[in-house]
């Protein structure tokens, strides 16, 4: 292979581009530029125009298209007989007038390509990337009014304040809470869908009525011991309910009229009907009393 021939296809398939690709990029045929890389230089057209085509393809390339002109072969377009023995074509000279004029006219169409600038390369189209899809939504819109209006709002214990309240909560398993005065507390799960809507009306019970207080029966006396003491309980009519020393801190609870009797006075305390009446009496004094129900 010839010297122009080797550096065309060794430039050609560094850039990793086939003949077809540079044909179409340069408006040659490819039978050309097969023909210009393996030197078959007699399948190529007019020396001009073949010259033309080198010089493009080789710049194309990145190679310098001098040297590669320099060594394109000189091919003669007319043998030198056609010249020296003109009386062959005794009779018929027309015919060279023909034959210049097709030279000099494919002459001036070389002139012309080699002129023209070279096709440009066509401009590499970037494709915009689409834009990525919006993120799905991971919030939710949520609304509570309440029965009674006004009742507290929370949202896993985050006050979101008196009912009616509205917003956009993140999504999830969450938890509500009601609360109001003199109402029982409402609390449940809550879900909220990802782009969902939920709007709940929570109604409040009212707390039960407090249960009035049975009347309290009869007064009693209770006996409370801060000390020992022995310590003795009848009635008036001198049943015994009770005699013993009880323990320190006991108490002891009797049905009026009752009669007590102790040993030591200050260790026992008497509380009749609710009102605390104090020591039976002083330190180590023997005291016997009676205790009646109190007047209405």
């Amino acid at each position: 292979m010839c010297e122009i021939g080797g550096m065309l296809r060794v430039a050609r398939e560094e850039s990793g581009r086939s003949i077809r690709d540079w044909a179409r990029e340069l408006g040659i045929k490819s039978d050309y530029l097969r023909a210009l890389e393996e030197c078959r230089f007699e399948d190529l057209p007019e020396a001009v125009l073949a010259k033309g085509h080198l010089r493009r393809y080789a710049e194309a390339l990145g190679l310098d298209p001098e040297p590669l002109l320099a060594q394109y072969p000189v091919r003669p377009t007319f043998t030198p007989e056609d010249v020296i023995a003109p009386e062959r074509r005794r009779g018929r000279p027309w015919l060279w007038i023909v034959v210049l004029a097709v030279l000099l006219a494919l002459a001036a169409g070389a002139w012309l390509v080699l002129q023209s600038p070279a096709a440009p390369e066509p401009a590499a189209i970037e494709l915009e990337a689409p834009p990525p899809p919006p993120p799905p939504p991971s919030d939710a819109e949520l609304s509570v009014e309440t029965v009674p209006p006004g009742a507290t709002v929370w949202l896993d214990g985050f006050r979101l304040g008196e009912a009616p309240v509205s917003g956009r909560f993140s999504a999830g398993e969450r938890t509500l809470r009601v609360e109001a005065e003199g109402y029982v507390a409402y609390e449940a799960p809550l879900t909220l869908e990802p782009g969902g809507t939920r709007h709940l009306k929570v109604t409040l019970e009212p707390l039960p009525a407090a249960e009035t207080p049975a009347p309290a029966g009869p007064p009693k006396l209770v006996l409370r011991f801060s000390e020992r003491a022995w310590v003795r309980v009848t009635t008036p009519e001198g049943a015994k309910l009770y005699e013993g020393i009880p323990k320190v801190g006991s108490e002891l609870e009797f049905p009026l009229p009752v009669v007590v009797r102790t040993g030591n006075a200050a260790g026992v305390r008497a509380v009749l009907g609710g009102e605390d009446l104090g020591p039976m009496g002083g330190e180590g004094l023997v005291v016997e009393r009676r205790f009646d129900a109190p007047a209405p």
